[in-house]
């Protein structure tokens, strides 16, 4: 998330729901040379995803805030980021009109799907992990088999 409180917009915070303030098991997420658009939590809660005007995903140790990965290939910013199911893949969507889909374990970028013909906004996941839907500006919604 973006914050306005005096922290740059290239950080990601964790809050505590119940408290309204930081989680103590948590700290900022800083790495991004640009605004966070997006984050997501990894299934099984040991990772977050962050999508960011820099063109990259990066990737974090939700426990201890160190960046993982860094996953380039995006050449405009990156709008959204979601996990597979299983946890395996991460998709991002960008505005250079793609949807990414990258190995979470190795950072390798596996697919490229390319189809929209404006910015795509949004991605996200069935619930089988077999397809992904993007959302794009061009006001369609593509799925993608995998």
């Amino acid at each position: 998330m973006a914050s306005t409180n005096g922290l740059l917009c290239e950080t990601v915070q964790v809050w505590d729901t119940s408290t309204g303030h930081h989680s103590p098991k948590h700290s900022t997420y800083a790495g991004h040379a640009e605004s966070v658009q997006a984050i997501a939590w990894s299934p099984d809660g040991q990772f977050m995803a962050s999508a960011s005007d820099d063109a990259t995903v990066q990737v974090w140790d939700a426990s201890t805030g160190r960046k993982v990965f860094t996953y380039s290939g995006h050449t405009a910013s990156v709008t959204g980021v979601a996990w597979s199911p299983d946890g395996t893949r991460i998709a991002s969507s960008s505005l250079d009109e793609t949807v990414q889909v990258w190995h979470s374990i190795t950072g390798h970028c596996i697919f490229t799907y390319s189809g929209h013909s404006d910015w795509v906004s949004t991605v996200a996941w069935s619930p089988d992990g077999q397809h992904i839907a993007s959302g794009s500006w061009d006001k369609t919604i593509q799925i993608w088999k995998i």
